[in-house]
């Protein structure tokens, strides 16, 4: 079961950033990250990733398994990332672009695969000590639109505001598809209008979008989000919730049934 242990942690910088993935690579890319503690420093840039994990945490039917880990980790060993000003310290360097992967090695017996980020990718993952922005995975876990990760990422990175607006042109070149669709209506129906669907039907917060326009064109987007209500509902409460709260409550001479009768009743449930 997908619990709520993943936190992924971007610098910002990489939010903005100009890539295009399949939805398969943004998973296993985003699986990678979230086990990065974004507040040290890495002992070494190499992640075990195994096909039960990934089927795991996304939903996926167990049979697709070790292919379709494998799969996406040699598409994404093929792509790259475009960063715009990737230093403030040094404002000569205009743009950075670096893969996102450097190595892979394949344990298909084992079920396995360990990937070795790229070198010039994690100063945006670690040591965040400037502006960055966190999220938990399984926010995004069941989505199944690529552009729906990245513009939850996007509005989230406001998070503080409640609302973003952007150029149009900036939001279809950030998502790598500024020359897919030149008709604004075909990026409203193929991409802004599931984004946002999925955003709302999947994740922790409610979206709505309008937009700005100079004359009769549409120039700009506004996205005004809040946090959704919390459930009230007791079909919420995890099993993983109530064994943490076992473990480090339990008292002595007490048994997991006793322990579990008394987390209900201070539950409340």
């Amino acid at each position: 079961m997908q619990t709520t242990r993943h936190i992924v942690a971007k610098a910002n910088a990489l939010v903005e950033a100009t890539y295009r993935l399949t939805l398969a690579e943004q998973r296993l890319l985003l699986l990678v990250i979230s086990r990065i503690d974004g507040r040290e420093d890495l002992a070494g840039p190499t992640f075990v990733v195994t096909a039960a994990e990934f089927a795991d945490v996304f939903g996926l039917n167990g049979k697709e398994g070790y292919a379709t880990l494998r799969d996406a980790a040699e598409r994404l060993f093929n792509r790259a990332v475009i960063i715009d000003r990737p230093d403030p310290d040094n404002p000569s360097v205009t743009r950075t672009k670096t893969r996102w992967v450097s190595a892979i090695d394949y344990l298909p017996h084992d079920g396995r695969l360990v990937l070795t980020l790229a070198q010039k990718i994690l100063p945006y993952l670690t040591l965040l000590a400037r502006e960055f922005t966190t999220y938990r995975l399984h926010c995004v876990s069941q989505m199944r639109s690529i552009h729906a990760i990245r513009l939850y990422e996007t509005v989230i990175q406001w998070r503080g505001a409640g609302i973003l607006e952007i150029d149009v042109a900036a939001l279809k070149a950030r998502f790598g598809v500024e020359k897919h669709y030149p008709r604004l209506g075909d990026f409203k129906r193929h991409v802004l209008t599931p984004a946002v669907d999925q955003i709302n039907a999947y994740s922790d917060i409610q979206v709505t979008w309008k937009q700005r326009k100079a004359g009769r064109t549409v120039v700009a987007l506004t996205f005004t989000f809040s946090p959704k209500a919390p459930t009230k509902s007791p079909a919420k409460k995890t099993i993983v919730d109530q064994r943490g709260w076992i473990e480090k409550n339990a008292r002595p001479g007490e048994s997991w049934e006793q322990a579990r009768d008394r987390y209900l009743k201070e539950s409340k449930l």
